[in-house]
């Protein structure tokens, strides 16, 4: 395949993905997204429900991370009296 008919292959694509955009109906955006009220409720409910998992994973996160942090305000333990 030559230069020359390379080109005329491109344009020739160009021009019917051009002619197939304009045919297609044109699509509001409304249209394309509807929900029903029980599939809104539904999806309410999930994001509920992961809420308070998520909640729940916090709180263990930061009860594991507590546990496993060195203990404040005790440093070195003072000699006993029978070093001294």
């Amino acid at each position: 395949m030559g230069v020359f008919e390379f080109v005329i292959t491109l344009v020739l694509i160009y021009t019917v993905g051009r002619i197939i955009g304009r045919r297609r109906p044109a699509r509001l955006p409304h249209d394309s997204f509807q929900l029903d009220a029980e599939e809104l409720h539904r999806v309410r409910d999930t994001i509920a429900d992961l809420s308070t998992r998520m909640e729940r994973l916090e709180e263990e996160r930061d009860f594991y991370k507590d546990l496993l942090e060195p203990p404040r305000g005790r440093g070195i333990l003072p000699p006993s009296d029978s070093e001294l």
